[in-house]
């Protein structure tokens, strides 16, 4: 038998999944500003030759 009667559970579960709504949602858009776009990349000049190593770091879509 729990100490705690049905009720305190379900509201404990419901106060526990609001609270990972909030985390999960956070960590998505947690420096989404940041992201490249589609349309904010910069257009390469073609007379210049392409990187050997190029850039991997950050988001992308």
């Amino acid at each position: 038998m729990t100490a705690l009667s049905p009720e305190q559970v379900v509201e404990m579960v419901e106060v526990g999944v609001i609270l990972m709504g909030i985390a999960i949602t956070w960590a998505v858009y947690h420096n989404s500003d940041r992201a490249e776009l589609p349309g904010d990349a910069r257009i390469p000049d073609p007379a210049e030759a392409d990187d050997a190593h190029p850039d991997t770091r950050g988001r992308t879509l």
